[in-house]
């Protein structure tokens, strides 16, 4: 005996409750929705909200580069100002810095305004019997003066110390010496924290030198007078001597050409004038 169709439905409706009803595929069917229960519309967004609430697209490259922002710019190197024109030996250099200032160039290495000055470099001294000349090269260091000192070796150790000289100077003269004697002449260069270091003379770049000055040259310049002079004398009293003993003897024997107008005899030269007398 067969089942009907609506019977074996209304059977499945009741083993099974409502919202697990399996499909075909074996998975419960929905639950379907109350009639009565209305879900309210939400307004449709716009202005700020609606970009507040649209979706951002993210778009991932693996290419990308955070760094620089996708922008690969060539950097070109920009030319080195040039060296300034500026001597460490040269007598009244300008200052570095107001060069760099006017052309806008590199100035040389030098120390800071708190450290004492480098020693100057001592270049060349010319001496004279009571003189001397000093020449030297600046330090790489802020200086603001320079000072010249020198000592008589063997006169107790005395130092005597020049004027104070301009940051620009490179050169300057020390007078009264004595001539004959060993002198150690320096250069200091002075700053606001202090002076630059001295040595004994010995070093060739140093910032002093052991100078002797010539002995005196007066007494060979008058020696050279005097003999010059009684050569001038001599020379002349032996013209003079010749001249004089030329002159008398002509005058005592009279010159050949009065001799032969004359005639020769016996008792000497005729006298032309005594015999016209005799006549007479």
């Amino acid at each position: 005996m067969s089942i009907p169709a609506s019977l074996f439905l209304v059977v499945v409706w009741t083993v099974y409750p409502r919202g697990s009803s399996p499909t075909s595929m074996g998975h419960p069917l929905p639950t379907p929705l109350k009639e009565n229960h209305v879900f309210p519309s939400a307004p449709a967004p716009h202005g700020e909200e609606a970009s507040m609430s649209t979706p951002l697209k993210v778009y991932l490259d693996d290419d990308y580069d955070y760094d620089d922002d996708n922008v690969q710019t060539e950097r070109v190197p920009s030319p080195m100002p040039p060296r300034c024109n500026y001597s460490h030996c040269h007598h009244l250099q300008v200052p570095c810095a107001e060069l760099s200032k006017a052309s806008r160039c590199l100035c040389p290495g030098i120390t800071g305004p708190l450290v004492a000055p480098e020693a100057p470099r001592l270049q060349t001294v010319h001496v004279s019997e009571a003189g001397a000349s000093l020449h030297w090269c600046a330090p790489s260091s802020i200086v603001e003066a320079y000072q010249l000192q020198y000592q008589l070796i063997g006169d107790n150790d005395d130092v005597h110390v020049g004027p104070a000289l301009g940051s620009t100077f490179r050169m300057a003269s020390i007078s009264g010496l004595l001539p004959n004697r060993e002198y150690l002449f320096c250069v200091v260069a002075f700053n606001l924290v202090g002076a630059s270091p001295t040595d004994d003379g010995f070093q060739e770049r140093g910032p002093c030198r052991l100078v002797r000055t010539p002995s005196r040259q007066t007494s060979y310049a008058y020696v050279a007078v005097g003999v010059a002079c009684t050569l001038i004398v001599a020379v002349v009293s032996v013209l003079a001597w010749y001249f004089c003993h030329r002159r008398r003897k002509y005058s005592h024997h009279g010159s050949l050409h009065n001799i032969l107008d004359g005639g020769l005899g016996i008792t000497g030269a005729a006298n032309s004038s005594f015999q016209s007398e005799e006549q007479l």
